[in-house]
């Protein structure tokens, strides 16, 4: 196989922006390694909106690809499973894959109540903002996106009426510069990448364009409530007061911690406490019957007990990490290497092209087209323009 064909096709099948740019560099490889003749391409060309991101961006879809979720939870069940596993053993390991999710899920609702994650760059009014609504998942990806775009540069080319057309690229990273429409008045903004209407968070073009403007805040229609911290206090249960279950423990929690906290120090405010969860107590059992408390939580009348259980000589004094956290440490990791791919990936193309693509333009450079639905890149001249 000649070199570099690899690197190209993986491009394809994953890294293409835009429609244009899948048909550029199709063509090129075609062209380049002369196969016009090989069928199984052919077919695969013909099917290209069925396996090519690049033609399904204006579908929402959070990142995730079409097989990806049958794939997680295949490789989840099966590295639980043997050959000779029956359906009761099925039925078993796929109701402890979903409890360890569902386990994991309310971790982070936790994390994302009891404060909120650092800042990779202080003073930032859009970085604030967004840590405020965004839960920590997706404000790290937002913050991903924002320091992608303070490396981006940016031309104005056009204004028409409130409208501003840019061009925004990262220089000897991009070799193909992304459009952006930003209208001063509505906030409304756009990108040729479309990312928002992918993911639903906004794409680093966007967001460099919106922090050179002076934006403090992100405009309340592209803050998808999905994403947000609130979105788990509007989940409905079945229970009488109509409050999502996973909102009131946090709610209650911190009344309940807050009362405690502020009765330490006072011994007439501990009994009333003591009091409060005895009577609390009798009226809950009567409701849903007996709760059992184990030894570790029972009231000590303020005496340091010794611990359950001493550190044997030679053990580590380092908190014992838990599977799921373990899961979830490498599940970045993957994510981390999966970026890493891919950053190579399009270098190794791009340069492969680089010298062509110069000799084409001359002194201008090709734009991806902002309708997303064109074929073909948009070779822009800045010495023709008007």
């Amino acid at each position: 196989m000649q070199k570099g064909f690899i690197e190209l096709f993986n491009f394809l099948l994953k890294y293409s922006d835009t429609e244009a740019e899948f048909e550029f560099y199709w063509n090129r490889m075609v062209t380049e390694y002369n196969i016009h003749k090989n069928v199984w391409l052919d077919r695969l060309y013909n099917i290209r909106e069925k396996w090519c991101p690049a033609f399904s961006k204006q579908y929402f879809s959070g990142g995730i690809l079409s097989s990806q979720r049958s794939e997680s939870t295949n490789h989840s069940i099966s590295r639980r499973l043997s050959k000779t596993a029956g359906l009761c053993d099925f039925y078993n390991s796929f109701v402890s894959v979903i409890s360890e999710w569902r386990s994991r899920e309310s971790g982070e609702d936790v994390r994302c109540s009891q404060g909120l994650p650092s800042m990779a760059m202080n003073y930032v009014k859009l970085l604030s903002h967004a840590r405020e609504v965004y839960t920590i998942e997706i404000y790290f990806l937002f913050e991903e996106q924002f320091l992608k775009g303070s490396s981006c540069h940016q031309d104005l080319v056009g204004v028409s009426g409130e409208v501003m057309k840019y061009h925004v690229w990262r220089p000897d990273v991009d070799l193909i510069r992304h459009e952006v429409c930003f209208s001063v008045k509505d906030l409304d903004i756009s990108c040729s990448c479309r990312l928002f209407s992918e993911m639903g968070i906004l794409c680093s073009h966007s967001l460099r364009i919106l922090n050179i403007h002076c934006v403090a805040t992100i405009p309340d229609k592209y803050i998808l409530k999905r994403w947000t911290k609130r979105v788990v206090e509007d989940r409905t249960v079945e229970n009488v007061c109509g409050v999502a279950s996973g909102g009131w423990v946090i709610q209650i929690g911190r009344k309940f911690q807050r009362l405690v906290l502020s009765s330490q120090d006072n011994s007439k405010a501990r009994e009333a406490c003591e009091d409060a969860f005895q009577n609390a107590k009798m009226k809950i059992e009567a409701e849903i019957g007996p709760i059992f408390f184990e030894d570790g939580e029972q009231t000590t009348d303020g005496v340091i007990q010794n611990p359950s259980r001493s550190r044997p000589k030679g053990e580590r004094n380092k908190r014992l990490i838990s599977t799921i956290e373990k899961k979830y440490k490498y599940a970045r990791g993957r994510k981390n290497y999966s970026k890493y791919v891919e950053l190579n990936t399009k270098a190794a193309v791009q340069s492969s092209v680089r010298e062509s693509v110069s000799s084409m333009v001359g002194s201008g450079y090709l734009v991806h087209p902002s309708g997303g639905s064109s074929s073909k890149l948009v070779h822009f001249n800045p010495n023709e323009s008007t």
